[in-house]
């Protein structure tokens, strides 16, 4: 399905019928990051996903910031009618959830962070802006197995290889400048209040998360007053695709 938000074409997928949960993917990835957990969900809950401005089947038009994003989001929301929903983001998607949770409170009510960033030194950004020059001089093909590797946990290199193939073909499938920009963005993530985040939130991180670990997350439950933290086994950062049974399951504890 396809919304007009703000003269972007947004693509968004939407399952099941219930209180409303709007997920929100990561850098380089798509709704169908979200497909066995909304899957999972969709009995109890209505699930929305949608390709944030620049990714999966969205336009790209425009400078992205998590600013601009969150504004889609919401736009989206409205666009849908929907009352306050359950925000479920992972990765660059938690900063995006996270502003909208702190600036447009009634909007949401509870938030889940998946592989959630608090924030990055230096050296972090630094790396996301060296990446973006180099997708823009070479493609993403020099990046994707360096980032493959540190995608996902070991067990799932080992044991899931069809799914770690097919998410080495959704990183591909990114157009380039798109990336780019994208990489640019989340280096120039804004500082968010989290103190003034008052919706109830579920943190969770994968035992092998190397993007963000186990440390990010107690720093987020540390600064967003009503969190917790929930951890994972033999799961990387993409845990959405590696464990959607296990995050759905602790999504929906959450939630009852």
């Amino acid at each position: 399905m396809f919304a007009d938000i703000d003269g972007n074409t947004m693509h968004y997928v939407s399952y099941g019928e219930g209180p409303p949960v709007v997920f929100v993917h990561g850098l380089g990835g798509s709704a169908n990051v979200w497909h066995g957990v909304m899957q999972a969900m969709k009995q109890h809950h209505h699930c929305v996903a949608l390709d944030l401005r620049g990714h999966g089947r969205s336009q790209g038009r425009g400078k992205f910031s998590i600013e601009g994003w969150s504004k889609d989001v919401l736009r989206l929301i409205r666009h849908l009618e929907l009352p306050s929903v359950t925000l479920v983001g992972h990765s660059l998607g938690t900063l995006v959830a996270q502003h909208l949770a702190q600036t447009s409170p009634e909007s949401c009510d509870q938030l889940v962070l998946c592989g959630g960033i608090s924030y990055f030194q230096p050296p972090t950004n630094d790396a996301y802006r060296e990446r973006a020059d180099l997708v823009e001089r070479e493609g993403l093909d020099p990046l994707v197995e360096p980032w493959l590797d540190g995608a996902v946990s070991p067990q799932s290199h080992a044991t899931a290889a069809g799914a770690v193939g097919l998410l080495r073909e959704l990183f591909l499938r990114n157009e380039p400048a798109n990336y780019a920009k994208s990489c640019r963005a989340l280096a120039e993530a804004p500082r968010i209040r989290r103190d003034e985040i008052g919706q109830p939130t579920l943190i969770v991180t994968g035992a092998h998360d190397r993007s963000t670990p186990l440390a990010m997350a107690e720093e987020l439950k540390s600064t967003i007053p009503v969190s917790r933290v929930k951890v994972l086994p033999d799961v990387g950062h993409w845990l959405p695709v590696e464990a959607p049974g296990a995050l759905a399951a602790g999504i929906l504890e959450f939630l009852s």
